[in-house]
């Protein structure tokens, strides 16, 4: 815990954020708020750290409960659509990461597949948003999964 605090500081004194991924329980998303992370990042590393590990998406909620008013919490693994973003803002997640798409569109289409791919991820947000009555993303819940 003291290096974790010693890392924060070091940040913090260069105005970097000090961010912690591979947060998979409510107590490390404790730790990491104690020792001054800025956010964490829910993350099993795509499953392939250890087998059986559980779905981002089903400890986000609680993680999100524990320590959301004290830092931003970011998700990753399996964001593949703007309903996916929507499910995980709805689940408790500040933001989310999204990254083997678009490494998939930079070697397929480069600059222009990037382009694309933001503009599909924003209509199918805004899509799900205007079905489920969330005018904007701050009026997203875990009710409009319902």
């Amino acid at each position: 815990m003291a290096e974790l605090q010693q890392v924060a500081d070091a940040c913090h004194a260069h105005d970097t954020p000090f961010v912690l991924k591979g947060i998979m329980g409510v107590r490390a998303a404790r730790k990491a708020a104690e020792a001054g992370a800025d956010a964490i990042v829910v993350s099993n590393h795509g499953g392939r750290v250890q087998d059986g590990v559980p779905a981002t998406a089903e400890v986000l909620p609680a993680i999100a409960r524990e320590v959301g008013g004290d830092l931003k919490v970011l998700v990753d693994g399996g964001i593949r659509s703007g309903l996916d973003v929507f499910r995980a803002l709805a689940l408790g997640a500040d933001a989310c990461l999204v990254c083997r798409p678009f490494a998939v569109v930079t070697y397929g289409a480069g600059a222009e597949g990037i382009t694309d791919y933001f503009a599909q991820l924003a209509r199918e947000l805004r899509d799900t948003m205007e079905m489920c009555g969330a005018r904007t993303v701050a009026d997203i819940d875990a009710e409009m999964l319902a």
